[in-house]
């Protein structure tokens, strides 16, 4: 969401449009949309609507300015253009980044704080959008807090339109074409935008695909490009009969807009199947009514205290995300209403002090030159990419370093290097970030792909109960072992681990009529060997030997509105793991020249700090990042490569063939 309305304090010389107070209220009523959504209320769980309005909103305003400068000119001054968004846009913007960075450590959880540099840079980039949209971020956020970047996405589509439309419009009126030529493209990309969400093959798969995405959201901002090309030539405005029809389109749209934000869901298909163009086209409905005076629109966001929030709405939302994640229930002790006051005051204040003292200073051209703005903007941009930097170098260095060695690797082959792949769900996803570089550093050895999938367990078939309800099996979930097969073939595994274990501690049905079942259950027990066995005979077809963990005990935590469900403390009981680590050691003992068990589970269970140590597992699930690079370190690495070492060298491993933790192989022992 960025405040994108006329820039009324000069920047540099520019043609003016009329100032619109309606529209700073309309700011105001979706940024007071937007705080009531993440306040939680159930009354407005359609609230999250509120960007899509400012992007119909920034479309709209921006085209008008550049209509205007057209007008004037005769021309667009793509270089006065982007240095006005960025004397709006990047001053708060750097701001708010570099604090959040620097205070990190003081109030962030640990698993926030795993990926920050990464979300830092992205979002510094106005990239940001993109890494939320990936399947394996959008999941992660189930078990871990969620970024105190991620309210960025929006900013960042808004930033790839300020740097492309403005680049299209020149480009245009360069070859000759006018407003009309300017509508068309932006029909076609609009229809085009709406296309990439109807080609979804389904919602489950693709919902944060469309709702992150730049060009599954363009046509918001392309809807509101459109109401501005239409009001240059006049349309609504004509006749006294057209502007009545226009107040009374105006005032339904609204009414339909806050039923929207009180109504919808952030899951809704219909959203997702051009539901987000139908809002736009309600939102330009208001925006168009907002131009008009003499109308209720008008009247209604004229009010004052909303045209004061709209004017400081861009800081407000930039400061209310990470202020609601700081100021918690459990932080503050504080009931919903009383949450909200102290939440929105905190928010509004810094909102003002920031729009005093940083925003509208730099946005004078007469305070700041564009050569001083220039220069300070480079060294605004310096300064925090550093702090980033700074402030984790050590996972930023392991990870720029992870990279590398895996792109040198890919580039030469390396025939003569073990490859090693992991297999499995989310929780192999930190472990195989941690072994690539400690792999790379071996003369011997090397990190390959393997397949993992986020929610996908070796079970591919029926029904799961999660967060107290049943769910089907993902789409693509189906096929899982299978890929298995595929990926260890081509990426030519010699060595494949394995860690599963969430998914199949959950309760399960074969379909909606059958009886429920849990790990201990003689047929689900049945059935879950024989997946096991599946998958290792795959696996083993393809030439790799395998080596499984045991998976240590889960603790399913609320949901983050605090809601606890029975079925999460029911995947939580440590029996089920135990039964699941019981079937993996029997399948192992059934194949001893191709499979070997390594004891995860025991070894983090006896570590110093317990299994549910926040350094090591902070959402009582998933390694953490720092949390896996130890453990390979201290031990499961080796221990990794002993029990390949066995199985490619045919060595017996006695009655069990399983490397565990205890003895000798235990950290600090030698």
């Amino acid at each position: 969401m960025t405040s994108a309305a006329p820039d009324r304090p000069s920047t540099s010389p520019r043609p003016r449009i009329e100032h619109l107070p309606a529209l700073d209220g309309l700011r105001g009523a979706c940024l007071v949309a937007v705080l009531l959504f993440h306040s939680g209320f159930a009354w407005m769980s359609g609230g999250f609507l509120g960007v899509s309005t400012f992007f119909t909103l920034s479309g709209f305003l921006i085209t008008t300015l550049l209509l205007a400068e057209r007008g004037a000119t005769g021309t667009v001054s793509l270089r006065g253009f982007w240095e006005r968004r960025l004397r709006r846009l990047l001053p708060a913007s750097l701001l708010t980044i570099a604090a959040i960075v620097a205070t990190a450590p003081l109030w962030l959880e640990p698993s926030q704080r795993e990926h920050l540099a990464e979300d830092a840079l992205a979002t510094l980039f106005y990239a940001v959008n993109w890494r939320f949209m990936s399947p394996a971020y959008a999941y992660n956020l189930i078990f871990t807090d969620p970024s105190p970047l991620q309210h960025f996405w929006s900013l960042a589509i808004e930033g790839q339109f300020y740097v492309v439309f403005p680049l299209l419009v020149a480009l245009l009126l360069r070859a000759g074409g006018g407003p009309r030529a300017l509508a068309a493209v932006c029909v076609l990309a609009t229809a085009a935008s709406i296309g990439v969400a109807l080609a979804a093959p389904s919602l489950e798969a693709a919902q944060h695909r469309l709702y992150y995405g730049t060009d599954a959201r363009a046509g918001e901002l392309l809807i509101g490009a459109l109401l501005a090309l239409l009001r240059e030539r006049g349309v609504g405005a004509r006749s006294l009969a057209a502007r009545r029809t226009l107040h009374v389109a105006g005032t339904v749209a609204a009414l339909l807009l806050v039923a929207a934000w009180c109504l919808a869901s952030v899951g809704d298909a219909w959203l997702y199947r051009g539901g987000f163009a139908l809002y736009a086209a309600c939102s330009a409905l208001v925006v168009a009514a907002a131009t008009r005076p003499d109308g209720p629109v008008y009247r209604v966001l004229s009010l004052g205290w909303l045209r004061w929030i709209g004017t400081v709405s861009y800081g407000a939302y930039l400061f209310h995300w990470p202020l609601f994640l700081f100021l918690t229930p459990a932080r503050t002790g504080l009931s919903p209403l009383p949450l909200l006051v102290l939440r929105g005051a905190a928010t509004l204040g810094l909102a003002a002090l920031s729009y005093r003292l940083v925003e509208l200073p730099i946005r004078r051209s007469s305070a700041v030159p564009p050569r001083r703005f220039v220069r300070a903007a480079v060294a605004g941009v310096a300064v925090v990419l550093a702090l980033i930097i700074w402030s984790n170098p050590l996972a930023m260095v392991v990870h720029v370093l992870s990279q590398v060695n895996a792109v040198r690797g890919a580039m030469r082959g390396d025939p003569w290097k073990l490859r090693v792949g992991t297999f499995g769900d989310s929780t192999a996803v930190s472990l195989a970030r941690a072994l690539e570089p400690w792999l790379g550093e071996r003369a011997d050895t090397m990190a390959v792909n393997g397949r993992i999938e986020f929610g996908c367990g070796v079970l591919e078939t029926g029904e799961i109960e999660n967060r107290g309800q049943w769910q089907p099996q993902r789409i693509v979930c189906r096929d899982f072992l299978a890929s298995w097969t595929t990926a260890a073939r081509n990426h030519r595994v010699q060595v494949a681990i394995v860690l599963v274990g969430p998914w199949e501690v959950r309760t399960r049905r074969a379909h909606p009529k059958a009886p429920p079942r849990a790990l201990g259950d003689p047929e689900l027990d049945a059935q879950t060997r024989a997946a096991i066995t599946r998958a290792v005979d795959n696996l083993a077809s393809s030439g790799a030997v395998v080596v499984w963990l045991t998976a240590p005990h889960v603790d399913v935590r609320p949901h983050e509105d605090g809601e606890s469900f029975a079925s999460d403390r029911a995947a939580s009981e440590p029996r089920r793991m135990d039964r699941l680590n019981e079937i993996i050691r029997e399948v192992a003992t059934s194949r001893p020249e191709t499979m070997r068990v390594v004891d995860l589970a025991g070894y983090v269970a006896g570590r110093p700090g317990g299994e549910f140590d926040p350094a090591l597992r902070a959402d009582g699930v998933h390694l953490t990042t720092s949390g896996a690079h130890d453990v390979v370190r201290a031990w499961l690495g080796e221990a990794i490569l002993r029990a390949a070492h066995e199985l490619r060298t045919g060595q017996a491993p006695g009655a069990t063939p399983e490397v565990r933790s205890g003895g000798d192989q235990r950290p600090g022992a030698r």
